[in-house]
Protein backbone atom coordinates (compact mmCIF):
# COMPACT_ATOMS: atom_id res chain seq x y z
CA UNK A 1 0.00 0.00 0.00
CA UNK A 2 2.87 2.28 0.72
CA UNK A 3 4.19 2.03 -2.43
CA UNK A 4 1.05 3.02 -3.84
CA UNK A 5 0.46 6.11 -2.06
CA UNK A 6 4.45 6.47 -3.57
CA UNK A 7 3.41 6.33 -7.09
CA UNK A 8 -0.03 7.99 -6.79
CA UNK A 9 2.28 11.32 -5.37
CA UNK A 10 5.50 11.08 -7.53
CA UNK A 11 3.38 10.34 -10.54
CA UNK A 12 0.26 11.09 -10.92
CA UNK A 13 -0.24 14.29 -8.78
CA UNK A 14 1.70 15.90 -10.93
CA UNK A 15 -0.16 15.47 -13.95
CA UNK A 16 -3.17 16.55 -12.52
CA UNK A 17 -1.19 19.30 -11.02
CA UNK A 18 -0.28 20.16 -14.69
CA UNK A 19 -4.35 19.60 -15.80
CA UNK A 20 -5.41 21.62 -13.78
CA UNK A 21 -3.23 24.42 -13.89
CA UNK A 22 -3.80 24.52 -17.92
CA UNK A 23 -7.43 24.51 -17.44
CA UNK A 24 -7.61 27.45 -14.90
CA UNK A 25 -5.55 29.38 -17.63
CA UNK A 26 -2.29 29.83 -15.40
CA UNK A 27 -0.10 28.30 -17.84
CA UNK A 28 0.72 30.89 -20.54
CA UNK A 29 -0.37 30.40 -23.98
CA UNK A 30 0.85 33.45 -26.63
CA UNK A 31 3.39 32.69 -29.12
CA UNK A 32 6.28 34.95 -27.32
CA UNK A 33 6.49 33.08 -23.90
CA UNK A 34 8.88 30.66 -23.00
CA UNK A 35 7.89 26.95 -22.97
CA UNK A 36 8.73 25.06 -19.57
CA UNK A 37 11.26 22.29 -19.80
CA UNK A 38 9.05 19.55 -19.21
CA UNK A 39 6.78 20.55 -22.31
CA UNK A 40 9.89 21.33 -24.10
CA UNK A 41 10.71 17.98 -23.84
CA UNK A 42 7.86 16.11 -23.94
CA UNK A 43 6.57 17.97 -27.48
CA UNK A 44 10.65 17.58 -29.24
CA UNK A 45 10.37 13.78 -28.23
CA UNK A 46 7.11 13.34 -29.43
CA UNK A 47 7.86 14.74 -32.50
CA UNK A 48 10.90 12.93 -33.36
CA UNK A 49 9.50 9.80 -31.68
CA UNK A 50 6.26 10.00 -34.43
CA UNK A 51 8.66 11.30 -37.17
CA UNK A 52 11.00 8.61 -36.93
CA UNK A 53 7.95 5.55 -36.71
CA UNK A 54 6.56 7.11 -39.96
CA UNK A 55 9.63 7.61 -42.10
CA UNK A 56 10.70 3.54 -41.97
CA UNK A 57 10.83 2.81 -45.31
CA UNK A 58 10.56 6.03 -46.52
CA UNK A 59 12.98 6.91 -49.66
CA UNK A 60 13.87 10.35 -51.34
CA UNK A 61 13.09 10.08 -54.67
CA UNK A 62 14.75 12.72 -56.28
CA UNK A 63 18.70 12.63 -56.91
CA UNK A 64 20.60 15.57 -56.25
CA UNK A 65 21.63 17.10 -59.47
CA UNK A 66 22.60 20.41 -59.92
CA UNK A 67 18.71 20.94 -61.82
CA UNK A 68 16.62 19.20 -59.21
CA UNK A 69 18.83 21.15 -56.37
CA UNK A 70 18.07 24.11 -57.86
CA UNK A 71 14.39 23.49 -57.96
CA UNK A 72 14.12 23.02 -54.45
CA UNK A 73 16.37 25.81 -54.01
CA UNK A 74 13.93 27.90 -55.88
CA UNK A 75 11.17 26.64 -54.36
CA UNK A 76 11.82 27.15 -50.72
CA UNK A 77 13.03 30.50 -51.20
CA UNK A 78 8.80 31.05 -52.50
CA UNK A 79 7.71 29.18 -49.56
CA UNK A 80 9.96 28.60 -46.78
CA UNK A 81 12.10 31.04 -46.19
CA UNK A 82 9.89 33.57 -45.08
CA UNK A 83 9.73 31.38 -41.86
CA UNK A 84 12.74 29.44 -42.24
CA UNK A 85 15.29 32.16 -43.41
CA UNK A 86 17.89 32.75 -45.97
CA UNK A 87 22.04 32.26 -45.62
CA UNK A 88 23.27 34.03 -43.23
CA UNK A 89 19.41 36.35 -42.51
CA UNK A 90 17.35 34.52 -40.32
CA UNK A 91 13.48 34.98 -40.43
CA UNK A 92 12.86 38.14 -38.25
CA UNK A 93 9.37 36.54 -37.16
CA UNK A 94 9.83 32.92 -37.73
CA UNK A 95 13.02 32.57 -35.18
CA UNK A 96 11.17 35.25 -32.39
CA UNK A 97 7.52 35.31 -33.08
CA UNK A 98 6.61 31.42 -33.35
CA UNK A 99 5.88 28.69 -31.12
CA UNK A 100 7.83 26.72 -31.52
CA UNK A 101 10.39 28.99 -32.97
CA UNK A 102 10.43 28.09 -36.85
CA UNK A 103 14.06 26.36 -37.27
CA UNK A 104 16.35 28.27 -39.50
CA UNK A 105 16.82 25.36 -41.89
CA UNK A 106 18.95 27.87 -44.28
CA UNK A 107 21.57 27.31 -41.58
CA UNK A 108 21.26 23.06 -41.91
CA UNK A 109 19.47 20.58 -39.77
CA UNK A 110 19.23 17.32 -38.48
CA UNK A 111 16.37 15.59 -39.82
CA UNK A 112 16.70 13.34 -42.57
CA UNK A 113 15.29 13.50 -45.73
CA UNK A 114 12.39 11.37 -44.74
CA UNK A 115 11.24 12.54 -41.63
CA UNK A 116 11.45 15.94 -43.32
CA UNK A 117 9.29 14.95 -46.65
CA UNK A 118 6.55 14.20 -43.70
CA UNK A 119 6.55 17.58 -42.09
CA UNK A 120 6.32 19.32 -44.77
CA UNK A 121 3.87 16.97 -46.46
CA UNK A 122 1.78 16.71 -43.68
CA UNK A 123 2.72 19.49 -40.90
CA UNK A 124 3.15 19.49 -37.47
CA UNK A 125 0.72 20.11 -35.37
CA UNK A 126 0.27 23.12 -32.62
CA UNK A 127 2.91 24.95 -34.53
CA UNK A 128 3.10 27.11 -37.41
CA UNK A 129 4.43 24.69 -39.92
CA UNK A 130 1.36 24.23 -42.12
CA UNK A 131 0.84 21.52 -44.64
CA UNK A 132 1.99 22.06 -48.05
CA UNK A 133 0.11 18.67 -49.50
CA UNK A 134 -2.20 19.33 -51.92
CA UNK A 135 -0.34 22.76 -52.60
CA UNK A 136 2.09 21.72 -54.35
CA UNK A 137 3.74 18.05 -55.55
CA UNK A 138 5.47 15.32 -53.92
CA UNK A 139 8.02 15.99 -56.38
CA UNK A 140 8.62 19.78 -55.32
CA UNK A 141 8.46 18.74 -52.03
CA UNK A 142 11.10 15.74 -52.39
CA UNK A 143 13.34 19.01 -54.24
CA UNK A 144 12.80 21.34 -51.22
CA UNK A 145 13.96 18.17 -48.70
CA UNK A 146 16.76 17.51 -51.20
CA UNK A 147 18.07 21.14 -51.22
CA UNK A 148 17.66 21.48 -47.44
CA UNK A 149 19.58 18.04 -46.65
CA UNK A 150 22.39 19.45 -48.63
CA UNK A 151 22.15 22.75 -48.03
CA UNK A 152 26.16 22.54 -45.73
CA UNK A 153 27.43 20.64 -48.88
CA UNK A 154 25.98 22.54 -51.90
CA UNK A 155 27.76 21.81 -54.98
CA UNK A 156 29.62 25.09 -55.87
CA UNK A 157 27.21 26.45 -58.93
CA UNK A 158 24.28 25.66 -56.53
CA UNK A 159 26.04 27.39 -53.76
CA UNK A 160 26.64 30.15 -55.39
CA UNK A 161 22.73 30.58 -56.39
CA UNK A 162 22.01 30.09 -53.33
CA UNK A 163 24.40 32.57 -51.29
CA UNK A 164 23.78 35.45 -54.19
CA UNK A 165 21.41 38.34 -53.53
CA UNK A 166 17.83 36.83 -54.26
CA UNK A 167 16.47 38.82 -58.06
Amino acid sequence: MRYLVIFVLGAVLPIVALVAMALSGILPVHATASPSWIESAIASRALDARLERQARGLQNPVKPTDEALLAGMKSYRNGCAGCHGLPGKASAWGSKNFYPPAPQLAEGTDMNAAEMFLVVKHGVRYTGMAAWDGLISEQEMWQVVTFLTRIKSLPPSVAAAWTAPPA
